[in-house]
């Protein structure tokens, strides 16, 4: 573990899975001292401030659409030190940088928020130079389980057959579903990445079933404006429906619920 991320780890910014996965990404970049690197959807700094670690007295792009992360991000590298950071506010799809002015770049959980692929595609072969290496770790959601397809909703008879039908449903126009390995691959090669190497894994996700672990997985959300659970229930379904669905995920409790969770890391050299 790179000493930025232990720091990361200790401050409770990050936890033990997201630095496992940032090594990973990082690694495969093939990071070298001098480089300028580019963190699309920097966030808090967890790849910027372990890749500055790497490239000596190279530069670390930070671009987040967020003000506020790159602030914060800003005090981090303060607290931590770090210089050779710059900081701009920008996006996927447009990336505020001059051509062929990057020697790598890195994402984590990036792409899967943004409405189009094919223009952040664009972006990162722009301004990579020839040569430049991308490095990156994206969720496969659309493969995944959730508690409408991994919990056994049979007991509840209909009812259970229309919760499961409402996930479909709104899994078919969810944003964050639509990524694809596959297409994803296809897009890089199409605009000059070569040497594309992708590997799909899934880690899993056990989940402990006790009330207080339900009421959480409820009222999670999965991005800004995006519906929790118990909110898309409470739209679709009839109160005593709700409540009969909330009392048979609780009735469930000290079981352990195995979720899928498929993630791409994907790595590739622009020509």
């Amino acid at each position: 573990m790179s000493g930025w991320a232990a720091w990361l780890l200790a401050q409770g910014q990050v936890d033990a899975q997201m630095v496992a996965e940032a090594e990973r990404v990082l690694e495969a970049a093939a990071l070298r001292p001098g480089d300028t690197v580019l963190d699309v959807g920097s966030g808090l700094g967890l790849l910027t401030l372990a890749a500055l670690e790497r490239i000596g007295d190279g530069w670390v792009i930070a671009v987040d659409s967020s003000v506020g992360a790159l602030e914060e991000l800003l005090h981090l590298a303060h607290e931590a030190n770090a210089n050779g950071i710059m900081y701009l506010v920008g996006d996927a799809e447009v990336l505020p940088l001059p051509d062929a002015s990057i020697d790598a770049a890195v994402l984590r959980s990036v792409l899967v928020h943004v409405r189009d692929i094919d223009a952040a595609v664009g972006e990162l072969a722009r301004v990579l130079r020839p040569d430049g290496r991308l490095s990156l770790r994206e969720p496969l959601n659309r493969s995944g389980t959730y508690l409408s397809t991994a919990v056994d909703w049979a007991p509840l008879g209909g009812l259970g057959e229309r919760v499961v039908a409402l996930w479909e449903e709104f899994a078919a126009t969810d944003p964050l579903q639509r990524l694809d390995a596959d297409v994803l691959a296809v897009a890089f090669a199409s605009v000059g990445f070569v040497a594309l190497e992708s590997s799909v894994e899934d880690p899993g996700d056990e989940w402990l079933v006790t009330e207080e672990s339900v009421d959480a997985r409820l009222d999670a959300r999965g991005g800004p404006d995006h519906p929790t659970v118990r909110e898309r229930w409470q739209a679709a379904f009839a109160p005593d429906e709700v409540d009969a669905l909330v009392r048979h995920l609780k009735g469930l409790g000290g079981t352990t619920i195995t979720f899928r969770r498929p993630q791409l890391y994907l790595s590739a050299r622009r020509a």
